[in-house]
């Protein structure tokens, strides 16, 4: 994970990154998981870890339905995520045995990854079963514009639902599902519009989110 990275996620514009609580943090994120849910169970008991797991956006819901633990490389992320248990980590280098986990998440990360196979084959390695993976759809619009304007998510331009697809398969998993989906952002809907966009919370070509759900 190169410098330039760490210092994004390290800056100070971060403090003011709306909390997981906010209604349009769960409004983004609440109906993914009940998407990954009709193909993964999701349990009490269900052990899972989220790769780059930020300020915490999916970690704090799925800490309310599982035991979840975060891990991610900037210290400034882990000290704003809510959860009990996260760490410092890199994700080509996760400090977990094989099969520690029942499902291994990862949202909006790989596009900030260098080596992304490194961190396909961790986490299909502490995973028990299953390997879920969010990546902004750059076939839409907007997300095509924003990945152009900031160097930092430039990587997201190269990330179709082939390419992830392509991915996982080059590493062993097995793909149950692929899709698009939703139009909210977390951090740049606006409130307002949320009554609007709500309205495309399902799987279409233009979604803003790419979900890649597989099963070693």
């Amino acid at each position: 994970m190169i410098n330039s990275h760490k210092e994004y996620w390290e800056r100070g514009g971060l403090n003011e990154r709306r909390h997981s609580s906010h209604i349009v943090v769960k409004e983004y994120v609440v109906p993914k998981i009940n998407e990954i849910k009709k193909f993964i169970p999701i349990e009490k008991t269900t052990k899972l870890l989220d790769v780059g797991c930020g300020n915490g956006f999916f970690s704090y819901y799925f800490e309310k339905m599982c035991d979840t633990t975060g891990v991610d490389y900037s210290e400034k992320m882990i000290q704003l995520n809510p959860i009990a248990q996260k760490y410092i980590m890199d994700a080509k280098d996760l400090k977990f045995e094989n099969d520690s986990f029942d499902i291994v998440f990862c949202n909006a990360f790989l596009h900030h990854i260098d080596d992304v196979n490194a961190v396909i084959i961790e986490m299909k390695r502490v995973s028990r079963k299953y390997v879920v993976i969010l990546e902004p759809n750059r076939n839409n619009p907007l997300m095509f514009l924003f990945s152009l304007i900031v160097k930092e998510e430039r990587k997201t331009i190269k990330f179709s639902l082939a390419y992830l697809e392509k991915l996982i398969k080059s590493n062993g998993l097995k793909l149950i599902s692929s899709f698009s989906y939703g139009l909210i952002t977390p951090n740049k809907t606006p409130k307002i519009l949320l009554p609007l966009l709500r309205l495309f919370n399902f799987k279409f070509f233009g979604g803003m989110t790419h979900f890649i759900l597989c099963e070693k």
